[in-house]
């Protein structure tokens, strides 16, 4: 990526509040997600991770969600005793432990995927063919700038989040 085009501040702001409009959107899922399931935003999020990288080790996980050690083995401790993950010592390396979605997780991930593919879907057939281009077209830019970012500046979480972690 080439150095970023100025934007207006007002394109900016508007986007990043519209962004925000969007993501809320998504609320009911994650609430039905926590009532249904027990679970939170960040208990899904590290059973998604590990169900895309089966054997994920848990320092790889807080490395992968911008936390310490410590706050991923307690997250991955409470999703065991809840029968979603299971741990195994890697067998090249039994310093390593590897981290595995139980048939009760990999469900547990296909549900919360499943509605929020159809609860998306829904939302998208509601555009018109010219703004679901346009949206198309401008999730693919965010991405872009989004990988362009984490591999420019791999601390951002750090930077706009200060003291977090320290």
């Amino acid at each position: 990526m080439t150095s970023p085009v100025p934007q207006s501040e007002h394109a900016v702001d508007a986007a990043a509040r519209h962004f925000a409009q969007a993501l809320n959107l998504f609320d009911p899922m994650r609430f039905r997600a926590w009532a249904e399931l027990g679970l939170t935003t960040t208990q899904l999020r590290v059973l998604f991770l590990v169900g895309a990288a089966p054997g994920v080790t848990a320092g790889e996980l807080a490395t992968r969600l911008a936390v310490t050690p410590p706050t991923i083995s307690g997250i991955v401790d409470r999703l065991v005793k809840m029968g979603l993950m299971r741990r195994e010592d890697d067998e090249s390396d039994r310093r390593l432990v590897r981290n595995h979605l139980t048939v009760a997780g990999d469900d547990a991930c296909g549900r919360f995927g499943r509605g929020i593919d159809v609860f998306t879907r829904r939302i998208l057939v509601e555009m018109n063919h010219e703004d679901l281009d346009a949206f198309l077209t401008g999730l693919k830019a965010f991405v872009r700038a989004g990988d362009y970012l984490a591999r420019v500046e791999p601390n951002l979480a750090a930077v706009a989040m200060p003291g977090v972690n320290q």
